[in-house]
């Protein structure tokens, strides 16, 4: 006993090289076995994020996210199902963000967010906020800095105001069919003079009503068609400055407003964003954002990237690559790889270009990495089962046999330049260096009918992170309706 008491301790670069081998729990248990250890962990960033354990997917018409992983030794091993939240199994869901191993989570109707680590299956409940739909949130969290987190809400571009009649009509009140017969009998009693049918109806609200119409449908009132309401937001500079945000910091508990003034030029005005307009029969509902030391950089309406600043409040507009009229028919996907700050698009279905976002020498530019017709690639892939190349077996959710139709885009590998797509159900992973193809498997859930609207709205690749500053929560799985939001 003395001896092992005695026994100098391994060096610090050693005993990290020992405990890297460890899976992910079990790092996180021999942190707590000494101050030595903890420091080591922390310092060598062991319970950081450092590989892609599988991808959460927003199906189209389909109650909850699920979540595709492929098969793994290490016990326990990665789990990413949510089960675990309130109402989750009937709550009709999505996932809204993930960022460096969190998940922020839309518990149904944007009505409760959550800050999710699957992980360690713990769990925040925001504190609730009007008018969330006038909103688009993105999670910022950086366990290398701190274990802190921040949801930040940016405003939607306004829209056009809607005239009342288009917005609103008041039901009919009930026909009285006693009182219509009565003045049609009254009708045929009185002379018929031009003067009568000469006069000129009065235009106002309401309009002037000497008929039958009175009677039963006097609820009935309608906005003249001439009548246009006026948009104040026409002519207004965007995105303006300062601009608004709505932050939750898990480090106040609360949410507060925060204002950015932009470096540089705006891209434009209201109405010259609004011609971007975003097709929502396929494809992501929001637009990605992306955390990259120190900034939030999020792709916006109005064809152009805003870097973000969380540091000193500022913002600075970054033009996309191709226009507003350009990528009306292209699919733009923003995200983080290997380099940084990159940017995919997917056009007539399979042609893929990208770039990456250089930041170097005081310039900021687009520099294009990629551009392949992926056609050739995928449909070989997905469609002949002799040319399967599997990674380590394959990321299955069901067995299913479909055809192979478009490409989506899921997402990029955050540490490699590898990005991962989905043809038709089928999962695969495309190196950007060598263009080479790797079968992932299946991903249609046995459960999801086939049709025209199926298909993938969002996904999130993710990177489980053992730390986070997040309470500890019961760990149940919630089939039914629980009880509040736990804090």
């Amino acid at each position: 006993m003395e001896e092992a008491e005695l026994a100098p301790p391994l060096p610090d670069d050693a005993l990290a090289a020992v405990l890297r081998r460890l899976p992910p729990c079990s790092i996180a248990a021999s942190r707590c076995v000494c101050k030595a250890w903890r420091d080591v962990v922390d310092a060598h960033g062991l319970l950081l994020p450092r590989a892609v354990r599988g991808i959460y997917l927003n199906f189209i018409n389909y109650r909850c996210p699920r979540f595709i992983a492929r098969p793994s030794s290490e016990r326990p091993g990665t789990h990413g199902n949510l089960g675990f939240l309130p109402r989750y199994s009937r709550s009709l869901g999505s996932i809204l963000d993930h960022c460096n191993g969190l998940l922020l989570y839309d518990g149904g109707f944007m009505r409760e967010f959550y800050v999710v680590n699957p992980a360690t299956r713990r769990w925040k409940c925001l504190p609730p906020r009007m008018g969330l739909l006038d909103y688009v949130a993105y999670l910022v969290f950086d366990p290398a800095v701190s274990p802190h987190y921040e949801v930040v809400l940016m405003p939607r571009v306004p829209e056009k105001p809607v005239p009342i009649a288009e917005k609103y009509a008041p039901p009919p009140s009930p026909v009285n069919l006693a009182r219509l017969f009565s003045l049609l009998d009254d009708e045929l009693d009185v002379e018929d003079t031009d003067e009568e049918d000469s006069r000129e109806e009065p235009v106002g609200w309401p309009p002037h009503s000497r008929s039958i119409e009175e009677g039963f449908f006097s609820a009935c009132r309608f906005m003249p068609a001439s009548s246009e309401p006026e948009d104040p937001y026409v002519s207004m500079e965007w995105p303006p400055s300062p601009y608004t945000f709505h932050v939750f910091s898990s480090c106040t508990g609360c949410w507060e407003k925060r204002s950015f003034v932009r470096e540089g030029e705006a891209v434009g005005t209201v109405e010259d964003v609004r011609l971007d307009s975003w097709p929502a029969h396929w494809g992501p509902r929001r637009r990605y954002g992306v955390y990259w030391r120190g900034a939030l950089y999020v792709h916006c309406r109005g064809a152009f990237v805003m870097r973000l600043s969380l540091t000193n409040s500022t913002y600075q507009v970054i033009k996309t690559p191709t226009n507003g009229e350009e990528s009306h028919h292209t699919r733009f996907y923003l995200g983080r790889s290997e380099k940084g700050v990159y940017l995919a698009a997917v056009q007539n279905y399979s042609q893929l270009q990208i770039w990456i976002l250089d930041e170097s020498c005081g310039q900021v530019e687009w520099v294009s990495r990629h551009h392949n017709d992926l056609d050739p690639y995928v449909s070989r892939a997905a469609v002949d089962s002799d040319y399967h190349e599997r990674i380590d077996g394959p990321w299955i959710l069901e067995d299913e046999d479909s055809e192979y139709t478009h490409i989506d885009f899921l997402g990029f590998h955050p540490y490699k330049e590898i990005i991962f797509l989905m043809a038709s159900f089928i999962g695969i992973a495309y190196h950007l260096n060598t263009s080479r193809v790797q079968y992932l498997g299946k991903l249609r859930p046995d459960d999801y009918d086939y049709t025209q609207a199926a298909g993938v709205y969002e996904s999130f690749l993710y990177t489980p992170c053992m730390t986070g500053d997040l309470p500890e929560t019961k760990h149940e799985n919630h089939s039914g309706d629980s009880k509040s939001c736990q804090s």
